[in-house]
């Protein structure tokens, strides 16, 4: 649905309400007021308030004017890249150049290798430096392992119900006989 479409649903719908304030609930209050009802007349100013608000004419809307963007000599939406980097990937002949091109170019943050947000992927890693804080790299992941596999205490004796019985016969049971020791 269109903008010109709830425009013009809400102009029907403010004339709809002003014709009824006009037509059916002024014509109470001053039925009313005849019948001399307490606190009518603020009622009556209130409603007539109303109804002129609903008689104003609306503003028109100013057109805007469209952006004007310039542009630039250059179109280039990355930075250069550094001659080391390109010559790892067009200066080797070996196997592996493209994926060892890659990761050097991955190591940089995106705002080094744009020169603005080309894609909304790039508002998650934008400008993170900033929001980083030094941690140990080596002891990064031990905590999660030693909090979520390891047990927190040492294990207790088995229960009570696990052990030999006490003292007894014990006896040996089939299904035609039975014998005790």
């Amino acid at each position: 649905m269109t903008h010109a479409y709830y425009a013009d649903a809400w102009r029907k719908s403010n004339r709809r309400q002003r014709v009824w304030y006009t037509e059916h609930l002024m014509p109470a209050l001053l039925a009313a007021k005849e019948k001399r009802v307490r606190d009518i007349d603020t009622l009556i100013a209130m409603t007539q308030e109303l109804i002129d608000i609903y008689n104003e004419p609306a503003a028109q809307a100013k057109p805007v004017s469209p952006r004007i963007v310039e542009q630039s000599e250059d179109l280039n939406l990355m930075k250069p890249i550094e001659p080391e980097v390109l010559n790892l990937l067009y200066g080797s002949t070996e196997k592996g150049a493209a994926e060892r091109y890659l990761k050097a170019r991955y190591k940089k943050a995106p705002e080094d290798k744009f020169y603005f947000r080309v894609a909304t992927n790039f508002d998650y890693g934008w400008q993170q430096k900033q929001g980083r804080v030094a941690r140990d790299v080596n002891r990064g992941r031990c905590a999660i392992l030693r909090d979520t596999f390891y047990r927190k205490n040492n294990l207790g004796p088995d229960p009570i119900h696990y052990s030999q019985p006490a003292g007894g016969e014990i006896s040996i049971c089939s299904e035609y006989s039975c014998h005790f020791n």
